[in-house]
């Protein structure tokens, strides 16, 4: 078939060498294998992203508008504790266990099982897991400002969540998409996050070269935050 040129020149190789051709130089292949340019290498930083969002969108706005449904936030609404404390206390569990649980167990694992190589530091892995966190932390406390039940919050989650998993180079790159959308994809957290994870972790990448999407993550959680605070509904 026309189509089909390299199939066509390695049959036609294959039978000139049956029928005694010789090469005046032979050719061999090399097999060349460089760690982080393999699929699972640029996957798993999406999933770490991917990890980080889903956990502080369910963690966060799961809980408090159960909360506030069973009308436990009145309740804290009277204590001494100033408000934004009580949402701050969300976030610093949500810290706590993305540094102690979250990336200790998927690069432990990535490491172990596939060999994954990290090149940059541990901390700026850290760092960025940190940003993530306090963005997701934000646009999490913005989903929940409102919700009064939980089937809300379920629907609000997975307004934010899915196209974001969608869009933002989870499991392929967002390249793919059109030229069209990708200032929108390029301006989404997650996005954002998966890019920082993507080239510390594959391309030892310092966080000052980092700013830009860094700033946009920061700009994503100071926005929802401050957003949430004024909106939030006690009762």
């Amino acid at each position: 078939r026309p189509e089909s040129p390299a199939t066509r020149t390695f049959v036609d190789d294959v039978l000139q060498r049956d029928a005694g051709r010789a090469d005046a130089r032979p050719v061999k292949d090399d097999v060349v294998s460089a760690p982080g340019t393999r699929y699972v290498d640029w996957l798993v930083p999406g999933l770490i992203g991917m990890n980080v969002m889903a956990g502080s969108m369910w963690g966060i706005t799961f809980v408090i508008v159960l909360a506030r449904q069973r009308r436990l936030l009145k309740r804290f609404a009277a204590t001494p504790m100033r408000r934004p404390e009580y949402l701050l206390s969300f976030a610093l569990a949500r810290v706590v266990f993305v540094l102690c649980v979250d990336l200790p167990l998927l690069l432990g694992f990535a490491r172990l099982t596939f060999g994954m190589p990290i090149h940059g530091s541990l901390a700026a892995v850290a760092a960025v897991a940190l940003a993530g966190t306090f963005a997701f932390s934000g646009l999490a406390f913005l989903c929940a400002s409102r919700a009064r039940t939980s089937e809300t919050a379920v629907g609000l989650i997975n307004v934010v969540m899915v196209p974001m998993m969608g869009l933002a180079g989870i499991f392929f790159a967002s390249s793919h998409f059109p030229d069209a959308v990708q200032p929108l994809i390029r301006a989404l957290p997650l996005s954002a996050m998966n890019a920082c994870m993507r080239a510390v972790i594959n391309e030892g990448a310092s966080l000052s070269a980092l700013l830009p999407d860094l700033a946009i993550l920061g700009t994503w959680g100071s926005a929802c935050f401050a957003l949430a605070v004024r909106l939030f509904r006690w009762t």
